[in-house]
């Protein structure tokens, strides 16, 4: 898995590259690095968006991202993020993390190590590379906690459905379960209400509780697979 944006510029990148390494980096807010970029969200994300827009994650999929399908979001005609206005980013309290990084790129092995990637940056950026600090610092700065905790939580989810259904990335979950939409099950909202509906039971309503339930739901989706049917697929 891998945080972060596709910038023209050279990339230093090393597996030996953790959060210890020496790191700095001071946002000049000129927001070229908000131009031609692939921003793609996972669910906590999008929750996070919607919800500060007073929007359903379903309505906030159909609106603002590619082809309504929820995973990357949409640019205007001339290349720049949908959410760059003329004083900088609408949505900067709640923006994703790998707009948080930047410069930075994060990636997570398979087999749970993390490691960073650095960019140079647009070529005329305005931001400044320091020379003090830890990348650990800068991840504090940019409150990238809760984001890198709900990314790795459904990053292990995937890992879980792909080796229960012995299938390559490149699988559809929906292929194995019967009925199911990909893009629907990484709806939060849309999953958490059908479960509500079944079940009677209230959805919760704060933020942390409903990404819990949602990859509750996720891995008890995938748990219940009959695995020889899921295999002959």
């Amino acid at each position: 898995m891998t945080h972060g944006l596709n910038a023209a510029a050279a990339v230093e990148q090393s597996t030996s590259i953790t959060r210890d390494a020496s790191f700095g980096y001071v946002c000049g807010r000129c927001s070229r690095c908000c131009q031609d970029k692939h921003i793609q969200l996972d669910p906590y994300e999008i929750a996070r968006l919607a919800r500060a827009r007073g929007e359903s994650t379903t309505t906030f999929r159909a609106s603002w991202t590619v082809d309504g399908r929820g995973t990357t979001l949409r640019q205007k005609p001339d290349g720049t993020c949908v959410f760059l206005g003329r004083e900088g980013c609408e949505v900067h309290p709640d923006r994703p993390l790998v707009c948080r990084l930047y410069p930075l790129g994060r990636h997570l092995r398979s087999d749970g190590h993390e490691y960073f990637s650095i960019s140079g940056g647009h070529p005329q950026t305005a931001g400044k590379y320091a020379g003090t600090g830890t990348i650990a610092d800068y991840l504090e700065r940019q409150e990238t906690r809760p984001f890198i905790e709900a990314g790795d939580a459904y990053f292990r989810w995937f890992q879980f459905a792909y080796a229960r259904l012995a299938a390559s990335d490149d699988v559809l979950i929906s292929e194995a379960v019967a009925g199911a939409d990909d893009q629907g099950i990484l709806d939060m909202d849309a999953m958490i209400a059908s479960h509500s509906a079944a079940t009677g039971e209230p959805a919760p309503q704060s933020l942390e509780a409903r990404l819990q339930l949602h990859l509750s739901l996720l891995h008890q989706l995938v748990a219940g697979i009959e695995v020889d049917d899921a295999q002959e697929n």
